[in-house]
C-alpha cells in the first residue's frame, strides 16, 4: 500500500506502516529537489528521512497504544484495572490480565438476554474452564455442521459433569445439544439426560516477525517481550471461534517493548499454519482454538 493518512472507521484505527511513511517523505523530497535527486541507505538526507519516519512510526504506537487501552481485550496491567468499575469488578490477589478479561466477557455474558450468552456464562462459572463458545442453530437445517434445533457448545478444560450440567440447567426445552462428548445429567424426576458438547480442536500457528532495527536495539530484550506477550495473547485471550487478526498484533508488540520502542519497528507480521500464510485475518470455525506451542512457534528477522 502506499501513504494514507490515519483514520478511525467502523472497523477500527488505520495507520501507515513505517516503510509507507518513509516512502511518502522520499516522494516529498523528489518533489522539492527534483524527481532525479539520489536517495539511497548511504547518504544523509536519506538517513534524515528514516529518522523522520522512525519518530512519526513511534507516535503511531503510542497512539495504537492509547486506543487499545480503551478496549478489555487489549488493554493491560493497571491501564486494564482502569477499565474494571465500569463493569463492577476489581482484580482478584495474583489474577492475570487474561483471567480478568474472560471474567469480564462472563459478566457481560450473564446480563445478555440470549440462550448462547446464558449458557456462555454458566459454562464459564464451572471451576477450570479457561475457553467457551457456545453457537444454537435455530434454522430447519444444519449450519456450520451443527444440526438443525440444536446448540453447539465448545469448551476448553473444565470437569464434564460440571459442564454437562451448566448446559442443561440454561437450555429451552426442545433444543437438542450437539457434540463430540457425551454426559448423563439426571433432572429433579431421576430421569437421565445426555448432554453433548465438545472440546476445540486446536490448530497451531507460527509466527515470523520482521523488525527494522536501530541503535541501542537489544534482540536478548526486546524479543522475550514480545514473545511472552504473543503466548498470553493467543493462548489465554483470542476465543474459542474468534477470527485472527494478524494487524492487531503489532500494537501488541509496541505494547510489550513500550520501554525500547525507539530501537525498532515492526515492518511485517506472517501467520504460517495449515492453511498456508496470512498477514491478514484468518477467519476461524466455531469449534477452532488458535494457540502458539511454546516461545519457538515465534521467530524474528532483524533488517
Amino acid at each position: 500500500m502506499s501513504y494514507f493518512s490515519p483514520y478511525i472507521d467502523e472497523t477500527g484505527l488505520h495507520m501507515p506502516t513505517y516503510e509507507e511513511r518513509l516512502q511518502d517523505l522520499e516522494e516529498a523530497y523528489r518533489t522539492i529537489f527534483g524527481l532525479q535527486a539520489a536517495l539511497d541507505p548511504s547518504m544523509p538526507d536519506y538517513q534524515l528521512l528514516s529518522v523522520f519516519a522512525r519518530a512519526l512510526d513511534d507516535t503511531s504506537a503510542l497512539v495504537l497504544q492509547s486506543y487499545n487501552a480503551r478496549n478489555p481485550s487489549y488493554a493491560t496491567g493497571h491501564t486494564l484495572d482502569l477499565l474494571l468499575p465500569q463493569y463492577g469488578l476489581t482484580r482478584r490477589p495474583g489474577e492475570t490480565d487474561a483471567e480478568v478479561r474472560r471474567r469480564i466477557s462472563a459478566g457481560l455474558a450473564s446480563k445478555g438476554t440470549s440462550i448462547p450468552d446464558a449458557i456462555y456464562a454458566a459454562i464459564m462459572n464451572c471451576e477450570y474452564v479457561t475457553h467457551a463458545n457456545v453457537i444454537i442453530n435455530d434454522t430447519d437445517a444444519a449450519m456450520d455442521g451443527i444440526p438443525a434445533h440444536s446448540i453447539a457448545a465448545v469448551v476448553n478444560s473444565g470437569r464434564l459433569d460440571d459442564i454437562a450440567q451448566a448446559i442443561y440447567a440454561r437450555k429451552p426445552p426442545g433444543i437438542s445439544t450437539y457434540g463430540t462428548t457425551t454426559r448423563a445429567v439426571t433432572d429433579d424426576h431421576g430421569v437421565s439426560h445426555d448432554i453433548h458438547f465438545s472440546r476445540p480442536t486446536r490448530t497451531s500457528v507460527f509466527l515470523q516477525i520482521t523488525l527494522k532495527t536501530y541503535t541501542g536495539f537489544d534482540a536478548s530484550t526486546v524479543e522475550p517481550l514480545m514473545t511472552d506477550a504473543l503466548l498470553d495473547y493467543v493462548n489465554n485471550q483470542l476465543a474459542i471461534g474468534e477470527d485472527f487478526n494478524v494487524p492487531l498484533l503489532t500494537g501488541l508488540l509496541y505494547q510489550a517493548a513500550m520501554p525500547h520502542i525507539d530501537t525498532f519497528a515492526v515492518t511485517d507480521i506472517a501467520l504460517s499454519y495449515t492453511g498456508g500464510v496470512v498477514r491478514d485475518k484468518i477467519p476461524a470455525p466455531y469449534n477452532v482454538k488458535w494457540v502458539l506451542a511454546n516461545a519457538s512457534a515465534v521467530s524474528y528477522v532483524l533488517e
